[in-house]
């Protein structure tokens, strides 16, 4: 097996075991919403999304702008986001407040033993946990709209600004990862993640590429777990698709991955309309 039908093989697999993880737990909370503490599905307004998009903006423009202070963003963004999310999967089967030590054990764990598997381990249940919260906290029409929005987003921050590249390579650089490493050979899972990332032993997959089309598979959970299925079936030929073409590129570039995968999983929701999933 060549490197390229390796990493293809290994990303195919952690994004179906994140779609598998983020669809099970939401279908917990949906048949078991109460949750005493901790994350849970938000209260989203027009409000709410006006001050999201602010906070989205200036972050981006300080990571973009101001490499000296984007190693400490970075790094508290992707404790909270492991934590946060961890801690929403982890709900669907733990009491209050197990949920949440366990989920801060998974970060000092990440913190402690900084090896490719644990790393990838811990996006599995930040990237599924995050997707599900937004997913379950929003209809399925919206999460259409807001696929449909940020993959018109992803196509100018890609190839017309390419800020999307920079805060890819403020990412790199600063360690904190938040996406999935995939490594072309077995062993170099154990590699340490920091080795892995400056010695180019991984390809870098972005959290968005799963997260943004698992928000629109959770969306649909509490209508039909048989539509989130195929909304998450269709994504992930979407995925596929994508993956396949970037590691087949004669001179590796950036893509704007998500229009595609959008479209799939928009497709796979229509698909299970039609057929009265």
């Amino acid at each position: 097996m060549t490197d390229k039908l390796r990493i293809f093989t290994g990303s195919i697999t952690m994004y179906a075991i994140t779609m598998a993880v983020s669809l099970t737990a939401a279908w917990q909370h949906v048949i078991r919403p109460a949750i005493s503490g901790g994350v849970g599905p938000l209260e989203l307004t027009l409000q709410t999304g006006v001050i999201f998009l602010v906070v989205f903006v200036v972050f981006t423009t300080i990571m973009v702008r101001f490499a000296g202070v984007a190693r400490l963003f970075l790094s508290f963004f992707l404790i909270v986001a492991l934590i946060a999310g961890a801690q929403f999967i982890l709900s669907a089967w733990m009491p209050w407040p197990y949920d949440i030590i366990v989920a801060v054990a998974v970060a000092l764990l990440l913190w402690a033993l900084p090896r490719v598997a644990v790393h990838d381990a811990a996006i599995v249940l930040g990237i599924g946990g995050l997707a599900a919260v937004l997913g379950l906290s929003m209809t399925p029409l919206v999460a259409c709209v807001l696929l449909a929005s940020l993959s018109v987003y992803d196509i100018l921050s890609v190839y017309r600004t390419r800020h999307m590249v920079v805060l890819a390579g403020r990412m790199l650089q600063s360690g904190a990862v938040f996406g999935f490493l995939v490594p072309a050979r077995l062993s170099d899972f154990f590699m340490r993640r920091d080795d892995a990332i400056h010695t180019r032993s991984v390809m870098m997959l972005g959290s968005g590429d799963i997260g943004l089309p698992l928000v629109l598979a959770t969306s649909a959970v509490s209508q039909s777990i048989g539509a989130a299925v195929m909304v998450a079936g269709a994504s992930l030929i979407g995925i596929s698709v994508m993956h396949w073409l970037f590691v087949h590129q004669e001179r590796p570039a950036p893509m704007a991955a998500l229009p595609p995968i959008a479209v799939s999983a928009i497709l796979g929701y229509l698909l299970a309309i039609l057929l009265g999933v």
